[in-house]
């Protein structure tokens, strides 16, 4: 401590500072500070307390320049005598930095790296005099301290891998030479040994042309003898088979007995209807027989014996009804078959429905039973039965019971709401906005016997979408006289004249063409009686009106008739839709005025 205060005694009488001096000062400190630290003394502190006395010193020469009057930016400079000063306490900083506990890990040096660079930032604060590579030389000096040996051990551990790397690829080429040798010396051997065969095969030939005829002569006989010997075992073998301890005859082999039997179900199908096949280890015996000129049948008589038993014997199965037998099948496949092509009838569900479950109410078992041949139901028959075809009011025998989840979609009707209208006559509506049906969305529980609907249940119904009332326009005017005024007025309230009348084509066309869209309101020219309302060839759907003083007035190639004939009618009153009926190119309204049967023009008296 007594250093300390000589060097603060010296600042505090103006006097120059001894750059060497202070070095050497701080050296001495440093080096107490380093035993101290060698006699366990606790890093930290002597660290904080170096870091106290650094910024101590450091306001102790703010205090002698301002003594002498002098500002630090005209003492700036590389070689400037308080830079120096600074450069040897960074110096001795760094080297009291040095001392760490060995072994410190990664995460610890980077933390203390941290700690160090912003120490370094904030003791390079406001000295203008530090240079840019001033800077960066203390950087790269806590960069050095703190990661050095981290770095020099990557170093190693990339030499030691690099190294491996190269002992390995020098094995694995010593290990690929080894695996061609290997390769090259089994080709070796292998093509001698294929060398040697070729060889003796060689041989072999030489002395098979050499014995080609003694050995020709011998293969010979061999075959005569072996011919001749299954020839005569042959005719001399055959076979009894017996049907139940039955002799029916003698069959040169057993599998001519088995190939026929199946062979027969095919031929008492065509003969009972049914697909009957027999058991022959069950049903059939054999007993070998030895002997010379056997009477032996032919696969024919083989077929024609067992086909014509009277008492053959087959198994079949029965369907029971409440332990009732009903009908015989050739097998339970085929009772299976027939029961599911009744469920599969009865069953059938509407569109977007599932089924839940399917029961008969009657107690339905399939049995094995035996039974001669022709008892065996024909298939169409069974099924016919068991629908009740056979009786007089085609009640089923057989009754299925489903249920089935059912989701449809259903109409819910709109409202009609009416505004009255003076302009029009009473009873006349007109449409101001269509209604629209709502849609709801039902999922229903459905029971079925034998496929009729017996009973409905609605689980749940969502509305989908609500309905929109129509809105009409209804007539309020009194309904005028139904008889003719003399006065007609147009039949359309908007039209297109688009034929006048006149010749047209070389003929007379007899009226007025009234051009307007599919389905407009036709109405009454005048008041009077309807004569004819009906389809009439050319002119198609027509409304004749007659209106007294030998006054008619028609309405032709309508698309619908509203009035009929001998109903009074008043004038103004909507009577037909414009159409395209009969001889016409478009829709429109063909209107005729005639008088005592004659047409005249229709313009001339609207």
């Amino acid at each position: 401590m007594t250093d300390e205060k000589a060097v603060n005694q010296n600042i505090d009488q103006n006097t120059p500072l001894d750059q060497e001096g202070v070095r050497k000062e701080l050296d001495e400190l440093l080096q107490n500070k380093l035993e101290a630290l060698d006699e366990k003394v606790d890093a930290q502190a002597f660290e904080d307390e170096f870091r106290e006395k650094a910024q101590q010193l450091e306001k102790e020469k703010e205090e002698h320049y301002r003594r002498k009057g002098k500002r630090r930016s005209e003492e700036s400079g590389r070689d400037s005598e308080h830079g120096r000063v600074y450069a040897a306490a960074s110096a001795a900083a760094r080297k009291l930095a040095t001392y760490r506990p060995v072994g410190e890990g990664l995460i610890h040096r980077t933390w203390r790296l941290v700690r160090q660079l912003k120490q370094t930032r904030r003791d390079m604060e406001g000295k203008d005099w530090m240079t840019q590579e001033r800077r960066r030389a203390a950087y790269a000096a806590c960069m050095d301290d703190c990661w050095g040996p981290v770095i020099d051990s990557w170093d190693s551990l990339w030499a030691c891998a690099w190294n491996f790397l190269a002992r390995l690829g020098a094995d694995l080429w010593d290990l690929a030479l080894i695996i061609a040798d290997a390769v090259i010396a089994a080709a070796y051997y292998l093509g001698s040994f294929f060398y040697y065969v070729w060889d003796l095969l060689w041989d072999v030939r030489y002395w098979i042309e050499q014995h080609k005829r003694s050995l020709v002569t011998a293969f010979a006989m061999l075959v005569v003898i072996g011919a001749a010997s299954v020839v005569l075992i042959q005719s001399s073998t055959a076979y009894e088979y017996s049907y139940h301890g039955k002799l029916l005859g003698t069959a040169r082999s057993v599998n001519d007995v088995y190939k026929t039997i199946d062979a027969l179900g095919d031929k008492l199908s065509k003969a009972t209807g049914a697909n009957v096949s027999l058991d022959v280890e069950r049903d059939m015996e054999f007993h070998k027989v030895v002997g010379f000129n056997l009477d032996v049948d032919s696969d024919e008589d083989i077929l024609n014996t067992i086909t014509y038993m009277k008492d053959l014997q087959v198994e079949a199965y029965v369907i029971c009804l409440d332990d009732e037998e009903t009908c015989l099948l050739e097998s339970e496949a085929a009772a299976k078959t027939i029961l599911n092509e009744i469920q599969t009838e009865y069953t059938t569900t509407e569109n977007g429905a599932q089924i839940n479950e399917v029961t008969y109410d009657q107690k339905v078992e399939i049995k094995p039973v035996f039974c001669l041949l022709g008892d065996i139901w024909n298939r169409s028959d069974a099924k016919s039965y068991l629908q009740g075809g056979d009786t007089k009011d085609g009640e089923p025998r057989i009754t299925i019971r489903s249920t089935e989840t059912a989701t449809y979609t259903a109409s819910v009707p709109y409202d009609v709401q009416y505004i009255d209208n003076a302009s029009m006559y009473e009873g006349e509506t007109s449409i101001k906005s269509e209604g629209q049906e709502g849609t709801d969305l039902i999922v229903a529980t459905v029971e079925r016997v034998n496929g009729e609907e017996v009973n409905r249940t609605v689980v749940s119904t969502t509305r989908i979408s609500e309905p929109v009332a129509e809105v009409q326009y209804r007539g309020t005017k009194p309904i005028p006289a139904t008889q003719g005024t003399g006065a007609f007025q147009y039949p359309l309230y908007h039209y297109t004249i688009s034929s006048y009348f006149g010749m047209r084509w070389g003929t007379l066309h007899t009226g007025v063409d009234l051009a307007a869209p599919y389905g407009t309101k036709i109405y009454a020219s005048d008041g009077g009686t309807v004569t004819f309302a009906g389809w009439k060839g050319s002119y198609g759907y027509l409304i004749i009106i007659s209106h007294g003083g030998l006054y008619e007035t028609y309405y032709a190639h309508c698309s619908k008739i509203l009035v009929s004939a001998g109903e009074n009618v008043y004038q103004g009153q909507n009577i037909g839709l414009v159409g395209s009926t009969g001889y016409s190119t478009g829709p429109h309204c063909h209107f005729e005025v005639r008088y005592n049967g004659t047409p005249y023009n229709p313009l001339n008296y609207l």
